[in-house]
C-alpha cells in the first residue's frame, strides 16, 4: 500500500523511540493511508487518502 496520501500529500516522519531509561533510536511515524474509491473531477478513480483527509471530506457540503 501507498505510504503517502494522494490528496495532501503527506508522508511517513521520522523521530526518535526513547525509553524509561532515555536511550533514544529512530523510529518511523507511518500515516494511516486507506484505499478509497472517489469521484474525481467526474471519474471515479481508488485512491490512496489518509484518514484525516476522510474526516475533513464529511464535514464538506456536497454539491
Amino acid at each position: 500500500m501507498a505510504g503517502r496520501c494522494d490528496l495532501c500529500q503527506r508522508r511517513p516522519m521520522y523521530g526518535n523511540k526513547v525509553s524509561h531509561s532515555q536511550r533514544h533510536t529512530r523510529r518511523r511515524f507511518v500515516v494511516n493511508v486507506q484505499r478509497r474509491r472517489l469521484e474525481i473531477n467526474g471519474v471515479r478513480r481508488t485512491v490512496h487518502v489518509c484518514t484525516r483527509c476522510l474526516r475533513t471530506m464529511l464535514k464538506l457540503p456536497k454539491e
